[in-house]
């Protein structure tokens, strides 16, 4: 494939945008803490807070926030049946909100008097997504292929920015470019990260390295985003130059007619799942392996397009990391031919 633009699931900018556009309208509303203010949730488990602008409703994920604040145990709360919280939940709420942090302020996300999220920290400044994205296209300018793997709820949100750094590793046609990961909480509750990634063009999943390349969190809110973005992207692409190397390391030790017992090395190093591991044997046979690339591109294939991971989705990602290891990790002891971890 020659542009990336083509390929299934990667999307432009203005897609990304209209993605997001709901958590966009989010506006900080800051209420301050005190005898005025007052929790209720009605039969439907709808909570609100009164305050002294008025009346706000509060979406599950900011009650959770407020409860987690004044140490509310999660596990306590999902036991108490629904028409039991208002007798045993709201009291601690409004204990802490109206008497024991009176004169706190107290921050909400709110969309049509909604709020989406819930921030009690004293330094917390909203970032919209698209300030985030202005700010990696402020570093990355033109050099920007398209983004994916995009997702997010109203409190948070991911996507991927692939560029056109592009190699060719292994056989004719088989492309990788370099991928940069972000994930902005839009209440603020998690920094904000960046991780490096190998994007492999078979298909439009890609093949993924994260996990052995690095990540960063902008853990201080006060350094500014778009700083904090140039310097991590650099580093980040640094990182994708660097792995290049792995991979054309991974294609130049040749397997030869020991496959079986290279891929059993690395399968029981890693501990992977008997059932799992069957279908990296099953795939191998399929598509064969001359040299230590060709498992990796077996292993990153059947983390992103395995079945068994349907009715287990914890267990994906686990193959690439196995992938991102043998990158990382691929001697071959010349006597038994196992990988030397």
């Amino acid at each position: 494939m020659s542009s990336l633009a083509e390929l299934k699931g990667v999307i432009g900018r203005d897609e990304l945008l209209a993605k997001v556009a709901k958590s966009e309208a989010a506006d900080p509303l800051e209420v301050e803490l005190g005898e005025a203010v007052d929790f209720t949730i009605d039969e439907e488990g709808i909570a609100t807070i009164q305050h002294k602008k008025g009346e706000t409703t509060l979406a599950p994920a900011a009650l959770g926030s407020l409860l987690t604040h004044i140490g509310f145990p999660k596990p306590y709360l999902k036991k108490i049946p629904k028409e039991q919280v208002s007798k045993l939940v709201m009291p601690h709420l409004n204990y802490w909100y109206q008497d024991a942090l009176a004169g706190n302020i107290l921050r909400l996300l709110v969309i049509e008097n909604n709020a989406i999220a819930a921030i009690p920290k004293a330094n917390f400044k909203h970032i919209k997504v698209s300030e985030v994205l202005e700010a990696a296209e402020g570093v990355l300018g033109k050099s920007i292929a398209g983004y994916h793997k995009v997702w997010g709820t109203p409190e948070s949100f991911q996507f991927s920015i692939l560029t056109p750094e592009q190699v060719e590793i292994g056989k004719k046609d088989d492309l990788y470019n370099a991928g940069i990961r972000i994930e902005h909480s839009i209440s603020g509750a998690v920094s904000t990260s960046v991780s490096p990634y190998v994007f492999r063009q078979w298909c439009s999943n890609g093949a993924t390295t994260e996990h052995q390349l690095k990540s960063w969190r902008r853990k201080n809110g006060k350094e500014d985003i778009g700083t904090w973005l140039q310097r991590t992207i650099i580093d980040s692409r640094k990182l994708f130059n660097q792995e290049v190397v792995n991979l054309r390391g991974l294609q130049n030790t040749k397997i030869d007619s020991h496959t079986s017992e290279v891929l059993d090395s690395v399968l029981n190093q890693s501990h992977v799942p008997a059932g799992l591991a069957k279908e990296v044997r099953n795939t191998l046979i399929d598509d064969g392996a001359d040299n230590l690339l060709d498992l990796y591109n077996v292993l990153t294939k059947v983390d992103t397009h395995s079945s068994l991971f349907d009715e287990k989705p914890n267990g994906k990602g686990l193959l690439d990391r196995v992938a991102a290891h043998l990158a990382h990790h691929s001697e071959l002891c010349p006597v038994c031919h196992k990988n030397i971890n």
